[in-house]
C-alpha cells in the first residue's frame, strides 16, 4: 500500500492526503559537538486534485522547544519537525474580483499585484507602502485632485458620498500605516497588516465592483404590477 502524508496542496490548500510518490531522507551529524540536522525529502501527489508538489520536514538539534508532558505535568526538552512546501503557500490570495480592476484601470492592478506579491513574500514594510500607493492610485481614478495631501482627498471623498465616516476612519489608518511604514520603518505584524488589507479590499470591492453588480441585478428585477382601476 502507497504511503500517505498530508501536506499543503498549491491548489487545494492544507492538511491534505497525499500519496508519497518519492521519498529521500538525509541527516546531517557533527559528532565532536553533538550537532545535527535531519532532512525528509518528499514528492507529493494530492489525492483530491492530483497535483505534485515538494515537501521537506526537518529536524535541528539546537532547535529545542520545553513542552509540558499531558501524561506527567512536566517539563520536557523536544526537538520539533518543521514542515515546508514547494511551491510555497500564500500568505494571502487575491480576490477573484480584482482581476476586473484591469479592466478600469491596468495602473491600479499592477499596484495591487505588487501589494499580494509583497504580503506573499512576507515584505510587511513595503506592503504597507503599496496598500497606500494602491489607494491613491484608486482615488485618483474616482477623479479626486492628485495634488491634495492624503487628509484633504479623504475629506473629498467624504464630501463627494464616495466613501462614509466610518469608512474614511478606517481609511485614515490605512494612509497613517503607509507612511509611517515609508517614513520612519514601521513594520506591521501579520495581524496588523491583515487588518490593513481587508481595509483596502472593502473600499476597492463596494467602490468599483459592488455598485455595478448591483445595477445589473436592479435591471433583472421584474418591476411590481400595475394596480387595476
Amino acid at each position: 500500500m502507497q504511503q500517505k502524508r498530508r501536506g499543503h496542496c498549491p491548489t487545494c490548500g492544507p492538511e491534505k492526503l497525499a500519496d508519497v510518490v518519492a521519498e529521500f531522507s538525509a541527516v546531517f551529524d557533527d559528532e565532536p559537538s553533538g550537532v545535527w540536522t535531519s532532512i525528509v525529502y518528499r514528492t507529493l501527489k494530492c489525492g483530491g486534485c492530483e497535483d505534485v508538489y515538494f515537501q521537506t520536514e526537518s529536524q535541528f538539534s539546537e532547535d529545542v522547544e520545553y513542552v509540558e508532558n499531558p501524561h506527567t505535568g512536566e517539563v520536557e526538552p523536544e526537538i520539533p519537525s518543521k514542515l515546508h512546501h514547494y511551491p510555497e503557500p500564500l500568505r494571502r490570495e487575491e480576490p477573484k474580483w480584482i482581476r476586473e480592476l484591469w479592466q478600469i484601470d491596468k495602473d491600479l492592478k499592477r499596484l495591487l499585484d505588487d501589494v499580494y506579491g509583497a504580503i506573499n513574500a512576507d515584505l510587511r514594510v513595503p506592503a504597507a507602502v503599496a496598500l497606500r500607493t494602491a489607494f491613491d492610485r484608486a482615488v485618483f481614478v474616482l477623479r479626486i485632485d492628485p495634488n491634495l495631501t492624503f487628509a484633504q482627498k479623504l475629506n473629498r471623498a467624504l464630501a463627494d458620498g464616495i466613501i462614509t465616516a466610518k469608512e474614511k476612519e478606517a481609511l485614515e489608518v490605512l494612509v497613517d500605516a503607509g507612511g509611517a511604514a515609508a517614513h520612519r520603518g514601521w513594520c506591521p505584524n501579520e495581524g496588523e497588516l491583515r487588518v490593513l488589507t481587508d481595509v483596502l479590499e472593502a473600499f476597492l470591492h463596494r467602490t468599483f465592483i459592488l455598485h455595478d453588480a448591483a445595477i445589473v441585478v436592479r435591471g433583472n428585477i421584474p418591476p411590481r404590477p400595475t394596480s387595476r382601476t
